[in-house]
């Protein structure tokens, strides 16, 4: 009598676990990141500027100051430690 119980037990649990195991997915793989590949198609305006960029500098702009920033950017982007510093906020005097 234990040992059908215990058995039956066993079996029940076994085919519970098999079926919680054997469950589809809610949304088809297909689909996984279509959402931001539309949000990223849409912002681009002109998708032939965007596969060919302009080398020359933004027009109205100071090229010098353009240099400044792209190389500051390039030299200063991979340094976390600069980013950890404590912020320091003086109030009054």
């Amino acid at each position: 009598m234990k040992n059908t119980f215990v058995l039956t037990g066993s079996l029940l649990l076994a085919i519970l676990v098999a079926t919680g195991c054997s469950r589809q997915p809610t949304v088809p793989v297909v689909e996984f990141g279509e959402t931001v590949r539309n949000v990223l198609e849409s912002q681009i305006h002109d998708h032939e500027a965007a596969m060919h960029p302009n080398p020359d500098a933004v027009e109205g702009s100071d090229p010098y100051r353009l240099d400044a920033t792209v190389e500051a950017y390039r030299n200063n982007v991979g340094k976390p430690a600069e980013v950890q510093r404590p912020i320091v906020i003086n109030t009054g005097n």
